[in-house]
């Protein structure tokens, strides 16, 4: 099996949630510089960078099952318990705060404005368990939000909530391949490409498409096999996320893509910046470890043991853990000098281009790290790699650099090649021009 190669391009910092939240933390959000908090006990509480309490409030009357902060507009999205109005309704209501408007300001009881209530299940959408819950910001203010249940069905509802001008409607996934009669929803994502619209749909046997701009939204099968975690994220490319105990599988809309087999329960899936984040559990021991992958470089930037995590989120450039204790990891990633630095002391050189390519470091950066790749081969007597590397530092490198070198070696055929190039690019002086016609004439003598 594949070895990943271990580095520590990230650092740590241990904090602790503000012993002011008391209740069991049951869901998460971040965005807009900050981190919400839902509770057990109905309370929403709201951190800012340096992991301060900004202030709390109670949105529902029993525990917060799920919420979601949006980024284009301050507004705050939760799904909890409230008190039933009748022993036929449910008390499950979903709310919508503006965080931008304050009631009773200043006061030790403010909170933000509620601009909409809505009962999550009604007599045309009967009472199951929520297993998933996902908003997306379409044009503002129109929003979408999907709610995964327990008995595969998944109830949508879109519109402009502040103004009560909504539709709701619901998708039903699809089990003639299974005996099974029902399966819960256990992880949702939005697609959205241009003119197209998809919501992914995942359950512990199965993975489908709908497409949202059909009417009624058409469903398709993209595999028999699930998750039964709901370790499942969606990438920067629209690529679909889903954790197994044997690898890690991403799906486009036409069905399953690459995977990358690393062994454990995942316990959480999140992309971040191009890294593939996991919390993964040894099923022998029973540790957990969280490993930050990137892919592209076949490595590990960042791996530790960590206690039993109950949320991850990545907020102000950083990745935060939140653990079942209330203690926290701030994992922040190091600079692209401190990187490098590590990368060439282990003479790994060409793993660092491919960093600073994928991270889309300025040229003169890049022509930098080639100069050093170009440098450690010359030392090797490896001249024509040498020499390819630092034919591509043209326009950044000083020429006598690389000429002076190769006089010294005598090495004739690189630096004919290398003067070319430089003709090539019409970057070569009148000293070039003569120094190229004298390498042409010790070519003919050598021939």
């Amino acid at each position: 099996m594949y070895q990943w190669r271990k580095f520590d391009f990230f650092e740590e910092k241990k904090s602790r949630i503000p012993e002011e939240i008391e209740g069991k933390i049951e869901c998460c959000s971040s965005g807009r510089g900050k981190i919400v908090l839902g509770c057990y006990d109905g309370t929403v509480s709201l951190l800012d960078r340096g992991r301060q309490l900004l202030y709390s409030f109670p949105a529902h009357s029993s525990s917060v099952l799920y919420l979601q902060q949006l980024k284009q507009r301050n507004f705050l999205v939760t799904v909890g318990e409230d008190e039933q109005i009748s022993l036929q309704q449910s008390g499950t209501c979903l709310k919508v705060f503006d965080l931008a408007k304050m009631q009773d300001e200043g006061s030790s009881t403010s909170s933000p404005e509620c601009v909409q209530i809505l009962r999550v299940f009604t007599n045309q959408f009967p009472e199951a368990k929520i297993t998933s819950f996902l908003v997306l910001e379409e044009a503002p203010p129109i929003i979408f939000i999907a709610i995964g249940l327990d008995n595969g069905c998944i109830y949508c509802i879109q519109g402009d909530m502040a103004r009560e001008r909504i539709k709701r409607f619901k998708l039903q996934v699809d089990y003639a391949h299974s005996n099974e009669d029902h399966s819960p929803i256990n992880g949702l994502g939005f697609r959205v490409d241009g003119q197209a619209f998809k919501l992914f749909a995942v359950t512990p046997i199965s993975v489908s498409s709908f497409d949202l701009k059909t009417q009624p939204p058409r469903g398709q099968t993209l595999d028999q096999i699930g998750s039964s975690d709901s370790s499942v994220a969606m990438t920067d490319r629209l690529e679909l996320i889903i954790g197994r105990s044997e690898a890690v599988y991403f799906y486009e809309v036409d069905g399953r893509g690459p995977c990358w087999a690393f062994e454990g329960e995942k316990k959480f899936v999140v992309w971040f910046r191009g890294y593939l984040l996991c919390v993964i559990a040894d099923q022998r021991t029973g540790k957990n470890t969280f490993n930050i992958y990137d892919l592209k470089n076949h490595l590990i930037a960042h791996s530790l043991a960590v206690k039993e995590v109950s949320h991850m989120l990545c907020e102000w450039g950083n990745i935060i853990l939140i653990m079942e204790d209330k203690s926290t990891l701030f994992i922040v990633e190091k600079d692209m000098e401190s990187k490098l630095d590590m990368l060439f002391k282990k003479n790994l050189y060409s793993v660092a281009i491919n960093l600073v390519q994928n991270q889309q470091a300025d040229a003169a950066a890049t022509a930098e790290v080639l100069r050093k790749y170009g440098d450690h081969l010359y030392s090797k007597q490896n001249y024509d790699e040498a020499m390819s590397q630092y034919i591509h530092t043209i326009g950044y490198l000083e020429p006598s650099f690389v000429i002076q070198k190769f006089l010294d070696a005598q090495r004739i055929y690189n630096l004919t090649n290398y003067l070319e190039k430089l003709h090539e690019k019409g970057l070569a002086a009148k000293d070039h021009t003569t120094l190229l016609l004298n390498c042409y004439g010790k070519l003919v003598k050598l021939g």
